[in-house]
Formats: structure tokens, sequence, C-alpha cells
């Protein structure tokens, strides 16, 4: 992919005929990351975001690191490395999250109709939400507005509000902090901040939507897989809780600009739903992208 450049000239994972499992990181905002959790014959791609990670300094000893041209966004890094991924399941992990040899074992184990993530709680010891059922147009407008900050992670006003707003009208506020069950892959997604999937299905439409910088791409991999493969399926699989700093990897003056990229996510989400519905929700994230464009022209 012409965004990164292979920074490894002796390609382990290339080279490698079979190996169990390859963990993809995307490495921006960090300056270590913990593999422990991984087994010995693992392999580990590192696509470097940024230069605050040291190139080699991954203590594992099938590691490749991958250098982008600047941050070229999630999923255009996942995509890069998804290039050298030789074994038949692909983890993706961000590198804000904490897990133990346990979850190796579990996401690991699993079949090509399967998308399995673990439960996570955030660094205060709060679960958060590995599995929610897609947004209709009206959620995609109340996340924009960040309505949920506003309504309480756990407040009653909020639970209802999201079952009003999602599609299918599923138990929302079941959801969060959920640790173990099963939904069909065409009612609802999986968060990418650990998801483990056949590097087949993956590859087959074509890894993430690149279109997307940041947010709502996990969102746009899962409904498009769903449509290739209607038989897959997401499984948190029953675990004690990993640990994920949400946002961990992001500075308080980037927040602004991060904010819009939310903005410009969900509208691009927005763009490729059919209906008028859909149009209309896009129009109505316009004036807090204009907003949001102004602040963060201010941090700069």
């Amino acid at each position: 992919m012409n965004a990164v450049q292979r920074a490894a000239v002796d390609n382990p994972v290339a080279r490698a005929s079979v190996e169990p499992v390859t963990v993809v990181y995307v490495a921006y905002g960090v300056t270590t990351l913990d593999v422990s959790w991984l087994d010995a014959d693992d392999a580990v791609i590192v696509v470097h975001n940024d230069d605050l990670l040291p190139l080699g300094s991954i203590e594992h000893g099938r590691g490749v690191d991958l250098v982008s041209r600047g941050n070229v966004g999630f999923g255009a890094a996942v995509n890069a490395a998804l290039d050298l991924v030789a074994t038949d399941r692909v983890i993706l992990c961000n590198p804000d999250t904490q897990l133990t040899r346990e979850h190796r074992q579990l996401l690991g184990s699993a079949g090509p109709d399967e998308l399995v993530t673990v439960a996570l709680d955030d660094d205060l010891g709060e679960p958060t939400w590995v599995v929610l059922p897609y947004p209709g147009a009206l959620a995609a407008v109340a996340m924009g507005y960040r309505l949920g900050r506003v309504l309480g992670r756990r407040s009653r006003l909020r639970a209802l509000a999201a079952r009003l707003l999602t599609v299918r009208r599923p138990r929302y506020a079941s959801l969060l902090g959920v640790d173990s069950g099963s939904w069909p892959l065409t009612t609802h997604w999986v968060s990418a901040a650990v998801l483990s999937t056949a590097t087949e299905r993956i590859r087959a439409v074509g890894g993430f939507d690149a279109g997307f910088f940041l947010y709502m791409e996990d969102v746009n991999l899962c409904q498009r897989l769903a449509v290739r493969f209607p038989s897959m399926r997401v499984r948190v699989a029953k675990s004690t809780p990993g640990r994920h700093a949400v946002g961990g990897s992001i500075s308080a003056r980037r927040r602004p600009a991060v904010e819009l990229e939310r903005i410009l996510s969900l509208r691009r989400y927005c763009s490729l739903q059919p209906g008028l519905g859909w149009r209309a929700a896009r129009a109505a994230l316009r004036p807090r992208a204009w907003w949001l464009t102004i602040r963060a022209g201010e941090t700069r």
C-alpha cells in the first residue's frame, strides 16, 4: 500500500509458513506496547502512525515494524499490515489495551464465521461496550452531538434513548459490560479495540474502508462483512475483562481535532447508507462539523 513503507527487510511474517495468529497494532500516541499476553510463535505487526514508539522495541521474537508516511489513519494502517499476514486468523488490538494469556487463547479459538472479542473495562474499572446494534439515522445524530455523555453511561434515560434510536430496537443497555454471548453480524457490530477475525474474510471485503480516518470504520467493516457473509456472528468470549484506556493515546490538545474526525466519520457513514433519513442525518451533523473545524483550528 502506498501510504506505508516496510521498515523490516527480513520479514518473519512473510517467511513463515503457518503461524497460530497474527496480532496487528496501530501505534499512535504511545511509547510502549505490552505483548506479554501472546504466544512465542505468534506474529506481531506494528504499524507506526507516529514516531513515539521506537522501531524494534517490541519484546517479541516475531515482530515486524511498518512505518507510515505520517498518520494515515487506523483503517489504512491495518490494511497495510494485512498484506503481511500469513496466518489463518488475525487479531486487531488497540495499543492502549491490556490483555492476558487467557484472552489470547479465546481470541485464537474460533471458526471463520466468528468475529470474536472479549469484555473490556476502562481505566476506572468501569465496563465498556464491545458489541452494539447498528445505529439508525437518529442514533448517528445523537452520537455526533455526544448525547450519551450528557445522559451518562448507565442512566435509564440513556438506555431508553438508545432503544428508541437503534435499528430493530434491541436491548442496548444490557450490552454494557456483557461478558459473553453471540449475535448475528447482520444486526450487531463489534469494536475494533479488540477484534479477532479470519484473515481470508477481512481480505475478501478489501479490509477497512480507508475513507474513514478515525471512528466508525469498525461499524462499516462489520456491515460489509455481514453483506458478503450473512452467516457470520459476533461472539464475546467469556473471560475476565481486559483493560482498555479508552482514548488513552489522545492528548488533551488533540481532542478537538479528534472530535472533528469523529463527526467526519459519522457523516461519511451516513452518506453510505440508503434513504432520505440518512441524508437528513448527514445534514444535521454539518453544524457540529463546522463548529469543530473552528475549534480544531484554534488549537493548532
